[in-house]
C-alpha cells in the first residue's frame, strides 16, 4: 500500500523532482495549496448529505437490489433472496459478502434489506462520505510564503550569495579503499572457492591462490 502512495505521490511531482530540496519543499507547498483550495470550492457546490460519488454507488447498489425480494426475520435480521439468498444484519451492519464492512456503505443486498426495514439509508454509511467530512478536511487552507521571505539564490551587487555550499574537504593520501569497513564482531559469510576447493572469503574470480 505504501508502494502504492509513494509512486502516487512521484508522478504527481514528476515535474518538480529534479529541483533542488527547497525549490522542491515550495513547489509541492504550491500544489498543495492549489489542490486544496480547488477542493474546498468544490464541495461548497454540493448540496446533499453524502460526497457524490457514494451516492452514485448507493444508487447503482440500488438498481442492482429492485429485482430481489427481501424478508424480514425480526430484529433488523433480512433474508435477501438473491442468488444465492443472504442473512443481512443492518442492526450490526452485516453482510456475508464482506463489501459493506470494506467500502464503510452498505453493498446491494444490504441497501435491500435497509430498504425494506424503512430506515434512512443515509445513516448506514460512514461519517467518512459525508459531505460535512469531506469540508472540514480542506477546511484548513496552506498559506502563501510570499517571495520577501525567502533567501535570494542569485549573487547580489556586492558579491555575497545565499546559495548554500558543500563544505570543503581534504582529499586522504592512498588508494580510496573499495571494501567496506565491517563493523566490529561482525560475521563473515564462509564461501567455497570452486577453483581450488577450500572455505575462505572469496570465490573463483577473485582467487588468487597458486595451484
Amino acid at each position: 500500500m505504501w508502494s502504492n502512495v509513494a509512486e502516487s505521490f512521484n508522478s504527481w511531482i514528476r515535474e518538480e523532482r529534479h529541483l533542488p530540496i527547497t525549490m522542491l519543499i515550495d513547489s509541492v507547498r504550491i500544489k498543495l495549496m492549489r489542490k486544496i483550495a480547488k477542493r474546498r470550492e468544490l464541495v461548497n457546490k454540493w448540496n446533499g448529505l453524502i460526497c457524490p460519488k457514494i451516492e452514485s454507488k448507493l444508487h447503482d447498489g440500488f438498481n442492482t437490489s429492485r429485482p430481489w425480494i427481501v424478508s424480514s426475520s425480526g430484529n433488523d435480521v433480512y433474508e435477501v433472496h438473491s442468488h444465492p439468498s443472504i442473512l443481512v444484519d443492518i442492526s450490526r451492519r452485516i453482510c456475508p459478502c464482506g463489501e459493506w464492512l470494506l467500502k464503510g456503505f452498505p453493498c446491494a443486498h444490504a441497501i435491500g434489506a435497509i430498504q425494506k426495514s424503512g430506515h434512512d439509508l443515509s445513516l448506514f454509511v460512514d461519517q467518512y462520505f459525508y459531505v460535512q467530512s469531506y469540508r472540514e478536511s480542506y477546511s484548513f487552507p496552506i498559506y502563501p510564503v510570499p517571495s520577501i521571505w525567502k533567501p535570494d539564490c542569485n549573487v547580489d551587487g556586492d558579491g555575497d550569495s545565499e546559495v548554500v555550499l558543500s563544505p570543503l574537504s581534504k582529499k586522504q593520501p592512498g588508494r580510496p579503499n573499495k571494501k567496506r569497513i565491517r563493523s566490529n564482531g561482525e560475521k563473515v559469510r564462509q564461501i567455497t572457492c570452486s577453483r581450488y576447493g577450500k572455505v575462505g572469503n572469496h570465490n573463483k574470480k577473485l582467487c588468487k591462490e597458486a595451484l
